[in-house]
């Protein structure tokens, strides 16, 4: 097969499209002709060496993908040749204590597509029967791809892990990316008015269609006078954060009385300022996002699927031009999801 790989660190330029030889089908395996494959912006701290896991050179990325099954193991039932499929992003292993107590999302031996094995970067990714999500036809594949890890991390941060509620107030920092946008439409979900922040003011109709009721742009106008502005001074319940960075303690301060803030990302700075008394003082909440269930995921993709929530795709490359793929998404201009895709 072929695969966007890299044997090295560094920018965009160290993928390249490859030969690699075929995986193997396990018995208790299946093997998916990748489709599509989505995007994720760790995908580029995982090539940049920033992402604090290590891999084996070369390596092949990609956390969710969808595509058609090629070849299916002797233990498998119910998969065949030519179903249309995608894949749990992680999988647990089904045998250890947390998975005992029906916590598979705390398993000890958790397993991530493009982190911890070879993922959906490549003609044929090797995927273990139980990871299998049937999808209804190949008009699926890019939704699928482009939803999985957007949708099921906003909607377990916002319904979760936030506990938002109808009638609350929610802001959403850079809402043009794709699992900020997924947020806006979930809290809307849930009932709640959103808030939500741009870096550049062409921006602000797109996540405005998404549905946010307030949209500025945090480089002409400060978070706190925007929020302040929108809430009549109170400041809002919840964050939902996906970049870190110095605007943290700005978020924080956006807050009002026991609000929470949710974080998954750091994209923006993995370090932050922290004023430890205006968080007791307000009894603020800061709430670390880990993985989605399997229920949330699947229940995700149905949303997205159904179009509940729309994960709009920015644009698509093919797999063989992934670096390229890499450079655009790390110019920050896109609002929603980048797509590799293959014939």
């Amino acid at each position: 097969m072929r695969a966007a790989t890299f044997r090295e660190y560094g920018g965009p330029e160290v993928m390249r499209w490859e030969q690699l030889d075929d995986p193997a089908c396990g018995r208790d395996e299946v093997i998916v002709r990748a489709r599509a494959c989505g995007l994720n912006h760790s995908d580029l701290d995982s090539r940049a060496g920033s992402s604090r896991w290590p891999f084996t050179m070369p390596w092949v990325l990609g956390a969710e993908f969808a595509g058609t099954v090629v070849a299916v193991g002797a233990d498998v039932g119910g998969i065949a040749d030519g179903d249309p499929v995608t894949a749990y992003q992680q999988f647990a292993c089904g045998s250890c204590a947390a998975c005992a107590r029906w916590r598979p999302d705390l398993c000890q031996r958790f397993v991530v597509f493009g982190t911890d094995r070879w993922g959906g970067y490549a003609e044929l990714v090797a995927v273990p029967a139980r990871a299998v999500i049937p999808l209804r036809s190949p008009d699926d594949f890019v939704t699928a791809a482009a939803a999985q890890c957007v949708v099921s991390t906003a909607w377990s941060m916002v319904v979760s892990v936030a506990a938002v509620h109808a009638g609350e107030t929610v802001l959403v920092p850079s809402a043009s990316g794709g699992v900020a946008g997924a947020a806006v439409q979930a809290a809307r979900l849930s009932g709640a008015r959103v808030i939500a922040s741009v870096g550049a003011p062409e921006k602000s109709d797109a996540v405005r269609a998404l549905g946010a009721d307030v949209v500025f742009c945090y480089r002409d106008t400060p978070v706190a006078e925007a929020v302040a502005e929108a809430t009549g001074g109170r400041g809002v319940d919840a964050v939902i954060d996906t970049t870190g960075g110095p605007r943290f303690g700005e978020h924080l301060a956006a807050m009002a009385p026991d609000g929470r803030l949710v974080t998954c990302g750091a994209h923006a700075g993995e370090v932050v300022p922290l004023d430890i008394i205006e968080l007791f003082r307000h009894g603020h909440r800061i709430l670390g996002f880990r993985v989605a269930t399997p229920d949330e995921i699947r229940a995700s993709l149905a949303m997205a699927l159904d179009g509940a929530i729309v994960v709009p795709v920015d644009r698509t490359f093919s797999t063989a031009e992934a670096a390229a793929a890499h450079a655009y998404m790390d110019e920050r201009k896109h609002v929603g999801k980048i797509v590799l895709v293959s014939a």
